[in-house]
């Protein structure tokens, strides 16, 4: 065999050790978020459960990221995208307050309901992993660029106002009512449009 034919066989082994790498990857990162999304306990699965749902190895895991913090940043990236696409499916051409109120209330409730798991456990181990903090602004802020978007009359509101607005629409907010209080959505959905409007139409 001649040196360029070597060459190309040490490629293409790289090549397929580089794909074969990338699929447990996307596997690993696939069977954490699936079972972050399943937990009763709304908790991030264990290293050992997640290879244990890939069927791989529990060295394999840590061969892929160098620890959890590296794994939930991968699962906030693909759930990020996931995200966006959610988001970009969605659009109002509605020009009434009132109408685009309601869709954009609706819309972020449908997000808190699907997401329930991520949000929850990112509130509950938001001091332990700094990706998990990273991640759930970025989710959070990305939430509040939407709401200026489809409702730019917000950025009239004083800053507290703004702040208050956003605060009483969060996934706290929603959950306590969902989860603690047992109001069905469309309950919430009618009561924060309603107040959202109120504070918008308000005079000053």
């Amino acid at each position: 065999m001649n040196t360029k034919s070597k060459q190309n066989t040490l490629s293409t082994i790289k090549d397929g050790r580089h794909l074969r790498s990338v699929k447990t990857q996307e596997s690993i990162v696939n069977s954490t978020i699936a079972l972050l999304m399943e937990s009763p306990s709304v908790q991030w699965p264990t290293a050992e459960q997640v290879a244990k749902h890939s069927n791989i190895g529990l060295r394999t895991v840590f061969r892929q990221f160098d620890d959890m913090d590296g794994l939930i940043r991968s699962c906030h990236k693909k759930i990020m995208v996931e995200f966006e696409k959610l988001l970009s499916n969605k659009s109002t051409k509605d020009n009434a307050l009132k109408n685009r109120i309601t869709f954009l209330i609706d819309e972020r409730i449908d997000i808190y309901s699907k997401y329930k798991n991520v949000f929850a456990s990112s509130i509950m181990n938001i001091q332990k992993f700094q990706s998990i903090r990273e991640g759930f602004i970025e989710g959070n802020l990305r939430l509040k660029k939407r709401f200026e978007n489809i409702i730019p009359e917000v950025l009239k509101l004083s800053s507290l106002d703004q702040a208050y607005l956003d605060t009483s629409i969060s996934f706290a907010c929603w959950y306590r009512l969902s989860i603690f209080y047992k109001f069905s959505d469309k309950m919430i959905i009618d009561k924060f449009s309603s107040e959202t409007n109120k504070l918008l139409t308000q005079e000053r």
